[in-house]
């Protein structure tokens, strides 16, 4: 008769931990090839696993039992392993890592504090066909503001570099085909460097990736990046607020990046700056309406109501309109003038800045929602978001200056720009003016601070995206969300913002 078979109980000893079990474990006990980190230095989560998968010869089934990551085919591999953190750790766990690597973080390779899902829309794989035939691949390749390797010098891609066929980086590769062009099969990740790279960084990649960790650390500190609603464009505003230089080489900030804005403080005596503030609190209200123009705005905003009514053709407004255009600056209708043959026009005579008992009133139903929302947030970054009312307490004089000529730098251009827009509808001669031809565009703001005061601001604008639509039509729509918003606070219920 043969041994009845023996029964093992295996129980966990007394005090120790669960924690530490995994279906993974027994992976771990073993390194995977390619798996040192101090040989691929800031390397990027995706950059380590088609590294692994490649040295490995691992399936897409394989990533789960391996490493615990649960995927479809359809995902995008590097968007996937970029933007989720819950991915990240499952990856760092399978690996025996104590921690998800600060690399990993694509808010860490910013040199200002704003969150990461502002380069996902559009996301595109970003490599430089160097780094990566060795399987490396770090997230400061996917930086806008970088367009060539920093120590290769070559230009950073998106596509195969034989066919220029978008790079393939699903989940549903080919065993030992994993980033390989299926068009044309050109392979951009090469095993047998890979592997001769396993134990050697590229060239100069160490220190420069150094540096500028420590570089944007150290901007992050000071610097906060205020985002406009519904930001369209978000890849070349960066880059513009970055500055970066075109050879790679870390620098301070570039003040003379075009189209950026720099305001900074300085020593001077401020007037009416509280009741200043406190007009600008009305454009915390969803559809603010009017605007009480602060004093020290008052003229600025007149003088861009002057300057485009004396440009227009003749025959474009009617000597009333006219004469509210000019009014702020109380200058006289031009002798010359050749008014429009029309009925007078509501509507036209709304857009300039209106005077009512001594004070200035401007319609901000032709202002893009995020120009006076990017002034507002300015305000409220000064004041460490509290009321208005109270800044005196919290707000030096020189901050108070820097973020009220901000402010006026801010509303004195959405003012422009809306107001062509707007008059468009009235004035299509608008369209041919190539200065003054009606567009839209959205402000990206950098504060900086020192020691927490606000010591400068920067000022990009970007373009708003539009399908279809006019210039005059798109402020219709974003008035007629305002709208909406305004209804469902009425109601005691709040509306996400576009």
């Amino acid at each position: 008769m043969k041994d009845a078979p023996r029964v093992v109980s295996l129980q966990l000893l007394e005090g120790e931990s669960r924690e530490h079990l995994t279906p993974f474990g027994a992976m771990t006990q073993s390194p995977w090839v390619g798996s040192d980190l101090s040989a691929i230095p800031a390397t990027s989560a995706f950059g380590l696993l088609a590294r692994l998968v490649r040295l490995n010869v691992l399936a897409p089934r394989d990533l789960f039992a391996n490493f615990g990551l649960r995927l479809r085919r359809a995902d995008d591999l590097s968007e996937v392993m970029t933007f989720s953190r819950a991915r990240q750790a499952a990856l760092a766990k399978a690996l025996g890592l104590a921690e998800i690597p600060h690399e990993w973080n694509l808010s860490n390779w910013f040199p200002f504090r704003t969150h990461a899902e502002l380069l996902r829309d559009p996301w595109s794989f970003r490599y430089c066909p160097v780094c990566l035939a060795t399987g490396f691949h770090t997230l400061l390749h996917q930086l806008p503001w970088f367009h060539q390797c920093p120590w290769h010098g070559c230009a950073l891609r998106t596509q195969c570099p034989q066919c220029h066929a978008p790079t393939a980086t699903q989940a549903d590769w080919v065993v030992d085909a994993n980033l390989r062009c299926r068009i044309c099969g050109h392979d951009m990740l090469v095993t047998e460097r890979a592997i001769a790279a396993t134990s050697l960084a590229p060239k100069g990649a160490r220190a420069f990736l150094e540096t500028y960790l420590a570089w944007v650390a150290e901007q992050r500190a000071e610097a906060l990046l205020l985002v406009p609603d519904a930001p369209s464009g978000s890849h070349a505003a960066l880059a513009d607020l970055v500055g970066m230089q075109k050879t790679g080489v870390v620098s301070r900030w570039n003040r003379n990046v075009a189209k950026v804005e720099s305001l900074q403080a300085h020593q001077v005596e401020v007037l009416d700056e509280l009741e200043s503030f406190r007009r600008l609190d009305v454009l915390h209200q969803e559809r603010p309406g009017f605007l009480q123009v602060p004093n020290l705005m008052r003229r600025a905003i007149a003088k861009v109501a002057c300057n485009l009514a004396l440009k227009l053709p003749p025959h474009t407004l009617t000597d009333r309109e006219m004469r509210l255009f000019l009014a702020g600056l109380g200058i006289e209708v031009p002798k010359g003038f050749q008014p429009a043959h029309r009925e007078y026009s509501g509507s036209v005579s709304m857009l300039p800045p209106t005077s009512v008992a001594g004070q200035q009133y401007l319609n901000l139903t032709c202002l893009h929602p995020s120009t006076y929302r990017a002034a507002i947030r300015l305000v409220d970054v000064a004041i460490n978001n509290s009321l208005a009312m109270g800044y005196h307490g919290q707000v030096s004089p020189n901050e108070a200056h820097l973020v009220l000529q901000a402010c006026r730098a801010i509303l004195c251009r959405g003012y422009a720009e809306g107001l062509r827009s707007v008059l468009s509808r009235h004035v299509p001669e608008l369209y041919g003016m190539s200065r003054d031809r009606p567009h839209l565009s959205q402000p990206w703001v950098i504060v900086i601070l020192e020691n927490s005061d606000l010591s400068a601001v920067r000022v990009v604008w970007r373009p708003i995206a539009r399908v279809n639509s006019g210039e005059a039509d798109v402020l219709d729509q974003a008035d007629a969300a305002n709208r909406r918003r305004q209804r469902a606070a009425a109601r005691g219920r709040t509306r996400k913002r576009p």
